[in-house]
């Protein structure tokens, strides 16, 4: 009886977590208000005008001509912009970026609590104008991203997809007061990196994403692992002698004797062999070409120092003496190893005057995982010493591959991990931390991977821990089913506000992604969830893991895939009716959802093949080739090209 209990605990807690607290995440509430008497749009007039900076930054520009399409879808007009020395004495407007007009109204002390942030915006009324402006570090993306939660307020927009934009349509606009306030998200920087994402430019923008890779903030040059091939590597040749680095400074290496430059194979030895005077050589060659990349791309914000993409650092007698004297984890050696290389870095760009700051980023994975933290004598977290504190400038790109996404931090399937963000969290100031989350399932595209239960959790001890950047590794080397438009939306939303609650995101994005269609698809979609939910708390939590096998008979019954057919009949019928009075709409919506019918022909036919007729087994291969095409869908999972399941 106890393990009856203990199973039915199990399974209400982690869908039970699917419940979490909603917040409003949206500009008005306790800081604006709608102007009953007041208007910006009267009977298709308006007296107001959009004003930017004369030299404005690109994403003010964008601002404005983003604020015009969606006012204009909704009412039918739009407002002239005009630059700051442009605007007409007397003229109503909403100023956008570091006016003049701003500075009239408010100061630069206004804007301190946005210094160096990317997302973080001012936003005020004064005589019935409107301001938003942002720190002028990041190209002006805040006010891009304070223009949509204004356009939320005036004519209720909400960005679904770029098919599915929600909007009031109105010739009349009510004006907006707000108080003067500051909105900062949950996470400063947001990145899902997906192919879905990054097909689309304006999804990037809209659902308010940083870009990974290529990106306008990441220098393209660094990003990644990048310390061989970018920086040093054995097969260079030294100038001081004419031999290679790996013969004439073995020490710098892991493998000095490799031939080629791969992610895969070398690492630096971040303390030359324990020789001191070598350690600084290799520290002066990284710096310099270090500067020579933040020279040749100037207006990049972030640059990288990665370790390559490997299990094996170096394990050489100088390491391991570091270690144990002031490292306290292979991190530890490679943080006091790129601060150094930042000061010297910062020198050489001085002399070239470049007084510009930029931020240095190294990762925190697979070997490097570790934080280079001990517990004090009251079980707290501190630096192992005073050599492995981050320089200001360096950013800790924290990767924990090996989590278990199906549970919270801090349950105990994720203990080593909890203790790992305690660490890091004592080890880095704030801002310093950023996470780099490998919530997807690798090896199988076709399955879905559902840890909605716990993203909230996680994000709010993220949060807590003082990450200032999250990325989410969605698919990125292809389009895919298994809700990719939902998770997208979803995981925008939490990321700029992590007390909303997925729940009540993933009803909202179904009813208006799939219309006529949204209750059948969000029916499959919660058995689909409650499925995984049940057999990760109660069969096989390592199912939640990255390569976690989650396609497995006892997951996937056939009764179950049969279901899951049937919610797709449900999903076609209820769109039928569209067929002759929009047949442009009815393919549209026929689409997507047959888009999430091939994680069921993948089932079918990777599990249970002998079970279909060969007339049912050739109709499924004519919609998977079908759709496969129309989704542009070109692999099953990392590595790998579709898998073979008709022969």
């Amino acid at each position: 009886m106890k393990k009856k209990i203990s199973f039915v605990l199990a399974v209400l807690l982690l869908l039970g977590s699917l419940l979490t607290a909603c917040g409003s995440g949206e500009t008005g509430g306790d800081y604006g208000k709608k102007l009953e008497n007041k208007f910006l749009l009267s009977a298709g007039k308006t007296e107001y005008v959009l004003v930017i900076p004369q030299k404005g930054l690109g994403r003010e520009t964008l601002a404005a001509e983003e604020f015009n399409h969606f006012f204009e879808l909704a009412t039918g007009a739009a407002l002239e912009v005009v630059t700051d020395d442009q605007l007409s004495q007397g003229k109503k407007f909403i100023s956008l970026g570091r006016t003049s007009q701003f500075f009239d109204a408010f100061s630069e002390k206004d804007l301190e609590p946005l210094a160096d942030t990317y997302s973080a915006y001012f936003m005020a009324s004064k005589d019935d104008n409107i301001y938003i402006a942002s720190d002028d570090t990041y190209n002006g993306s805040a006010v891009l991203y304070g223009v949509y939660d204004l356009l939320h307020d005036l004519v209720d927009y909400v960005y679904y997809h770029d098919q599915e934009i929600a909007y009031t349509e109105s010739d009349t606009v009510n004006l907006w007061q707000y108080e003067k306030h500051v909105v900062k998200p949950s996470f400063d920087m947001r990145t899902h990196s997906t192919l879905y994402i990054y097909s689309n430019e304006y999804h990037n923008y809209r659902l308010r994403y940083t870009r990974f890779s290529p990106s306008d903030e990441w220098d393209q040059a660094t990003i990644g692992h990048s310390q061989i091939t970018m920086f040093v590597s054995p097969i260079d040749d030294d100038p001081d002698t004419g031999d290679t680095y790996g013969v004439s400074h073995p020490e710098w290496f892991f493998d000095p004797t490799a031939t080629k430059n791969t992610k895969n194979n070398n690492q630096l030895c971040w303390t030359a062999g324990g020789n001191e005077e070598s350690r600084q050589k290799l520290i002066s060659i990284c710096a310099e070409r270090m500067s020579e990349y933040v020279l040749m791309n100037p207006d990049a914000n972030i640059f990288m120092f990665g370790q390559m993409d490997t299990e094996y650092v170096c394990q050489c007698e100088g390491c391991r003496k570091a270690l144990n004297e002031w490292g306290g984890s292979a991190c530890g050696l490679q943080i006091a190893f790129v601060n150094e290389l930042i000061e010297k870095t910062q020198v050489i760009l001085k002399e070239n005057n470049f007084n510009d700051r930029v931020l240095y980023a190294i990762y925190a994975y697979k070997p490097t995982v570790e934080a280079p933290a001990k517990q004090d004598e009251n079980g707290n977290f501190v630096p192992y010493s005073d050599k492995v504190i981050p320089h200001e400038d360096l950013r800790i790109f924290y990767a924990p591959i090996r989590a278990n996404f199906g549970f919270p931090f801090d349950a105990p399937y994720n203990s080593e991990t909890y203790k790992e963000l305690q660490a890091w969290d004592a080890v880095c100031d704030k801002k310093q931390l950023m996470t780099y989350l490998y919530d997807l399932n690798v090896r199988y595209y076709f399955a879905n991977f559902y840890n909605v239960g716990t993203i909230a959790s996680m994000y709010q001890d993220l949060q807590a821990a003082g990450v200032d950047y999250m990325l989410s590794q969605g698919v990125s080397d292809t389009m895919i089913c298994c809700f990719d438009e939902l998770r997208a939306y979803c995981i925008s939303s939490l990321m700029w506000d992590t007390s909303r609650s997925f729940l009540e995101l993933t009803e909202d994005f179904m009813a208006n992604y799939y219309k006529d269609a949204g209750d059948a698809m969000l029916e499959l979609y919660e058995m689909i969830r409650d499925r995984n939910a049940t057999y990760v708390a109660v069969t096989d939590p390592g199912s939640a893991t990255p390569d976690g096998v989650i396609y497995k008979t006892d997951l996937y019954p056939r009764a179950f895939v049969e279901r899951m057919d049937d919610q797709i009949e449900k999903a076609l019928s209820a769109i039928e009716h569209l067929k002759d009075s929009d047949p442009e709409q009815y393919e549209l919506l026929k689409a997507r959802i047959m888009k999430e019918y091939l994680s069921n022909i993948y089932l079918k036919m990777a599990l249970y093949e002998d079970s279909y007729s060969e007339t049912e087994i050739r109709q499924m291969e004519e919609d998977w080739n079908t759709y496969i095409a129309y989704w542009n869908i070109t692999k099953g999972g990392e590595g790998n090209g579709l898998p073979d399941l008709f022969g």
